[in-house]
């Protein structure tokens, strides 16, 4: 399918005045179907019909502008071969045009603002690289105020970036292909919602992936996979002109009449279950899943770097006391299947079954069992403050200190405050107010706090650096 150009009397973009071709179209594209990655790469999967042609050299149309170039893959119906590919992405715009006439003839039409009449005189293009320079009869111009005219457009220069494919022997009749590139400007990540009870012991959850579309070209009806995972990627090819030969085409997605998650390689699939429409510069929410009555906990959480060291004199200031809501990913906890990185939201619904915003956080592709952490912000009504209230030297390596955490609740709730403290070195709890647990080089306490009340944490730590 060779398309050409065609001549045209005058057209306008812009101000400048060209005349766009009349282009031959490819048949209407089936099974179009996009791998969209997390990252902004996507895979384009699609079944293109060609027309049989005399001669050995066809023509691919409507490409993405943002396709990586050597990525191209095609494969014929038949027995037809395909030798070479070339990508031509210079594409018609008015600087394009302006580059093709360096150093010929053009029209520049110009309009009386008070008369309505035109002016037209011939220019030789002289420049375009740091803006427009004419020569008009014995003058220079730059930037002249009007419209430029061109007669024809090149043949190598098209709306969109163009294939040309070289096959072993020409097409005698209509014949399937099927095209598959890589490109940039598609990608995607996870919403979720989260709806709390008041009691922060469940939550319902819905997961809603924002696609974006910033390839520069529309994908109708297309059968979309979305990957979470984060894919290895080299340097990015250069774009531009490119003769490569060609290979298999890649294997390619199939939908399910529901939508379906599935593994693909070391990442995960979901599979949306209708066609969808991505137009350019576009942005659409796919639902990917729903979980109500997940089981969640609420964790008050303190973490502190304990000053083992050195002497401290003094109370310390009042420390906000961090809110955590804990979601275990498994078919007991009313989830149990992987979750993509996203962004979540966090609401809660207060004794009336309003619904209130109380926080947002990040979490990263969670398998099957792992524990889920959403930080919510500091607690108001909870606090901790810090006093040591002995340090000593026992040793050339060897310290102790001793501490005392009041940890305060303002609230109407008994609450349960997790203390954890670094402590750097080789450490040893010689005395406590309450028995710690040991997380690496973390001691933590489970600290139960009344309603409007106060509890002293104490403890004395031996460390050896």
């Amino acid at each position: 399918m060779n398309i050409r150009a065609a001549k045209m009397t005058a057209l306008v973009v812009s101000g400048i005045l060209f005349a766009a071709p009349a282009m031959a179209q490819n048949a209407p594209d089936t099974a179009l179907r996009l791998t969209i990655y997390a990252n902004g790469l996507s895979l384009v999967d699609e079944a293109r019909m060609l027309s049989g042609s005399e001669g050995t050299t066809v023509r691919l149309d409507n490409v993405g502008p943002n396709m990586i170039a050597d990525s191209v893959r095609v494969e014929l119906d038949g027995e037809v071969g395909v030798r070479e590919i070339a990508l031509d992405s210079d594409i018609l715009t008015q600087r394009t045009l302006l580059e093709r006439a360096l150093g010929r003839t053009v029209k520049l039409v110009r309009t009386n603002p008070a008369t309505g009449a035109e002016t037209v005189e011939d220019a030789e293009v002289l420049s375009v690289a740091q803006g427009l320079v004419l020569k008009v009869g014995d003058r220079i111009e730059t930037e002249p105020p009007g419209r430029i005219v061109f007669d024809t457009v090149p043949d190598d220069l098209h709306a969109t970036p163009t294939l040309s494919l070289t096959l072993s022997k020409p097409l005698s009749a209509p014949t399937g292909a099927r095209l598959a590139y890589l490109t940039n400007g598609l990608s995607w990540n996870a919403v979720y919602t989260a709806v709390l009870d008041p009691a922060h012991n469940n939550l319902d959850l819905s997961v809603w992936a924002k696609v974006q579309n910033n390839s520069g070209i529309d994908y109708t009806g297309a059968l979309v996979s979305l990957v979470a995972g984060d894919v290895a990627r080299e340097a990015m090819p250069p774009r531009g002109k490119i003769l490569m030969r060609a290979e298999a085409a890649m294997a390619s997605d199939s939908a399910g009449v529901n939508p379906s998650r599935s593994e693909l390689s070391a990442f995960h699939m979901y599979k949306m279950p209708e066609p969808v429409t991505l137009k350019d510069k576009e942005s659409r929410q796919l639902r990917l899943l729903s979980a109500d009555g997940v089981v969640a906990r609420r964790v008050l959480e303190f973490r502190s770097g304990a000053p083992v060291f050195g002497a401290v004199r003094g109370a310390g200031d009042a420390q906000a006391v961090r809110q955590r809501i804990m979601i275990i990913n498994d078919v007991a906890s009313h989830l149990g299947v992987p979750l993509p990185a996203g962004l979540v939201r966090a609401y809660v619904r207060d004794d009336e079954g309003a619904l209130r915003f109380i926080g947002e956080d990040s979490i990263d592709n969670t398998p099957l069992s792992q524990e889920v952490a959403l930080d919510l912000g500091d607690a108001f009504d909870v606090t901790v403050e810090r006093t040591q209230t002995d340090f000593r030297r026992v040793g050339d390596r060897v310290t102790e200190a001793a501490f005392s955490l009041t940890v305060r609740n303002g609230g109407t709730e008994a609450a349960t405050v997790k203390v954890v403290e670094d402590i750097p070195g080789d450490w040893e709890i010689l005395a406590e107010s309450l028995t710690h647990t040991r997380d690496g080089i973390a001691a933590e306490w489970q600290v139960p706090v009344p309603a409007g009340g106060a509890v002293d944490l104490t403890y004395r730590v031996r460390v050896r650096r």
